[in-house]
């Protein structure tokens, strides 16, 4: 089976792109694929830093070695993204019969090129299916076929053949002329998606959107596109740095997580099924979250602000109140509150008490992103409070959690089901450099650890534990490591896979009368580029007269990375 050209269209983002290549040469076909790379120049009057930017794109399309052949298009002005798109594409297509496009945004499974490639073939000679992608629409319930065709396309990680190529029409106006001649105006709106609307947008100037232009052209001629049941990509590109970020098809729906397994492709009738299409439509305006925020704010300015504040009181009393009962129970007896509403399953009031103070009143896990559907891993999750608050933060995120400890385990497991959260994954596992059981302590309560000492112990038993490197296969936006003491030996071993990271917190432990790690941690966070901010959970004012212990601990930081732009 010969294999399509990839083409990727770049520009002045080098993190991205360098991202972008390494997901993609993690897919075997890549040795085999060639690869283009079109870098788009600078505009006029460009600034340095932007400049620097876009010669440093160059240099890294420019070093790629891991494909059968890199072929690096650099152009001496700027085209924008329309018409490089246009024009990359057509000079490929025409060359060798189809394509598979990315820009350089798009991170891609390492089962995507294989999918992609078999889509090609088994539909090459069918021409109503314009397309295939790797791109998969947020549904209201999961579509049991593995593949299916819907009426719409997706530029984001796509391919098509040259006879299809050719047949698009890339003038707007002509498009819209016919659309309105022919009054299909209400046939591009598809669930909350106004495909009319982005093409009067383009004609008029306010966006360059030539896949929109591509959408319409295929309708015209009752084209399919065909899509996978699991996402094989994830868009990394909309956290503002994309000039075409909000202006494009899918501004209003979820990049979900990418799936890991391979999606097999049996050729289908040519036909759209109904059930699929409501479902997807559905889960468009479910994950259409502007509403809801319109609502809160409509809901503020209705009320008082003195009215506001006396809820805020009355209601901060209550919960204190509840704290102090919490802490005042026996440790390690199991009991329940009410968090947000729902009935939490609490295994130590001191531990609960202490914990809702760092991440519901301190927020110390908060963070800002123009993602809608943020992947998040939490390690150590414990009962799963950090899990919760960020779901509620993030309501249409992915959340990977890990806790090692059976008991603590269950009732993590029982708090998440009482939530109802869709897109969380409970792991009953601890995280470590390799997939292994270990011994490890069972405190209780938020301080079971794997342990490295010869003990005997009623507390002791072993635990699975995984590696953490096949999670970080896409861009990770938040990476949580809580993990009592097996931090170091994790973010060793994850180094390589740090470039997919975002922002990072770390636990770091510092146990008496062994050998101190800090050093370590500090050296691989900065040599993958994250500026740190540290803070003290258990510390020494005055070290050299008397050292404060806890838990065989005489030092507790607070790491928190984010990764330099």
């Amino acid at each position: 089976m010969s294999f399509a050209p990839i083409v990727i269209f770049a520009y002045n983002r080098p993190v991205h792109l360098q991202k972008t290549l390494n997901a993609l040469a993690l897919n075997q076909e890549a040795i085999e694929s060639n690869l283009y790379i079109f870098c788009d120049g600078p505009k006029p009057n460009t600034n340095p830093e932007n400049l620097k930017n876009i010669n440093q794109v160059v240099k890294i399309a420019q070093t790629e070695e891991r494909f059968k052949k890199v072929n690096v298009i650099v152009s001496d002005k700027n085209l924008g993204l329309s018409k490089s798109v246009i024009n990359g594409v057509t000079k490929v297509i025409e060359a060798y019969g189809n394509i598979i496009v990315l820009e350089d945004d798009i991170i891609v499974g390492k089962h995507f090129l294989s999918f992609i490639n078999k889509g090609l073939e088994v539909y090459k000679n069918e021409e109503r299916v314009y397309g295939v992608t790797g791109y998969c629409f947020p549904s209201s319930k999961q579509i049991k076929d593995p593949t299916y065709f819907l009426p719409i396309m997706s530029s984001w990680g796509y391919a098509t053949w040259v006879d299809r190529w050719n047949k698009i029409n890339f003038n707007g106006y002509e498009l819209l002329k016919e659309v309105q001649d022919r009054n299909l105006q209400s046939d591009l709106i598809f669930g909350h998606l106004n495909y009319f609307q982005m093409l009067k947008d383009q004609v008029a100037g306010k966006n360059d959107s030539w896949a929109v232009r591509f959408y319409v052209s295929m309708h015209f001629n009752k084209g399919v596109f065909l899509f996978p049941n699991k996402p094989l990509l994830q868009n990394i590109g909309l956290d503002g740095s994309g000039l075409h970020c909000l202006t494009e098809d899918h501004k209003t729906v979820n990049d979900n997580f990418i799936s890991t397994t391979n999606i097999g492709i049996k050729k289908l009738n040519i036909e759209i099924k109904s059930h699929i299409i409501k479902k997807i439509k559905r889960g468009n305006f479910k994950n259409n979250t502007a509403f809801m925020q319109l609502l809160k704010k409509k809901i503020r300015k209705a009320i008082a602000p003195e009215i506001l504040q006396l809820i805020r009181r009355k209601f901060q009393f209550k919960q204190q109140k509840e704290l102090n009962r919490l802490m005042q129970l026996p440790r390690f007896k199991q009991t329940s509150t009410t968090l947000l509403g729902k009935q939490m399953v609490v295994a130590d009031g001191a531990s609960y008490a202490f914990m809702f103070n760092e991440i519901f009143q301190e927020h110390i896990y908060k963070f800002n992103t123009s993602n809608r559907t943020p992947y998040i891993i939490d390690g150590g999750a414990n009962i799963g409070m950090s899990t919760i608050y960020l779901k509620t933060q993030f309501p249409e995120s992915k959340i990977v959690s890990f806790e090692p400890d059976e008991g603590i385990f269950k009732i993590f497991k029982k708090n998440i089901e009482t939530f109802g959260f869709k897109d969380v994954s409970l792991i009953n596992k601890g995280l470590w450099n390799e997939d292994t059981q270990l011994s490890f302590n069972s405190e209780g309560a938020d301080a079971g650890a794997i342990s490295f000492k010869d003990i005997k112990s009623k507390t002791l038993n072993t635990v699975k534990v995984v590696d953490l490197n096949p999670y970080l296969n896409q861009s990770v936006d938040f990476l949580k490591l809580d993990i009592e003491g097996a931090e170091t030996v994790v973010l060793k071993s994850i180094e390589s896979n740090l470039h997919f990271v975002e922002r990072i917190f770390i636990e770091y432990h510092s146990y008496i009368d062994e050998e101190q790690t800090i050093g370590e941690i500090v050296e691989i966070l900065k040599k993958n580029n994250f500026r740190l901010y540290i803070s003290a959970g258990l510390s020494s004012k005055a070290p050299f007269v008397r050292v404060n212990t806890y838990r065989d601990m005489d030092m507790q930081l607070n790491i928190f990375g984010i990764k330099n732009k």
